[in-house]
């Protein structure tokens, strides 16, 4: 997808009303944070936290399982922290 329709979309997705942005991350982050990119992303963000902030952030994505499911959360989970320790490891 090139750049001009991905900025497009995101201007689209930050002129929705709150409701409906809440709507559309419910339906659609499940699904892009398991590709490659959504990984990706989260394998940076996980790299900047402590072992304590890593904690409560599984603590914090168990409790939601509601809305994005223990499997889809385990999943993402053990992929972002494979993931950090490759990069970590010289």
């Amino acid at each position: 997808m090139d750049s001009s329709k991905v900025a497009a979309l995101k201007d689209e997705i930050l002129a929705l009303p709150e409701p409906e942005r809440q709507e559309l991350a419910r339906e659609v982050l499940p699904a892009l944070l398991l590709t490659p990119a959504g990984l990706a992303e989260i394998d940076e963000a996980l790299a900047c936290l402590s072992d304590d902030e890593l904690d409560a952030l599984v603590e914090r994505a168990r409790g939601r399982t509601a809305s994005l499911g223990e499997e889809s959360i385990a999943t993402v989970i053990a992929e972002a922290l494979r993931a950090a320790r490759a990069q970590s490891r010289p």
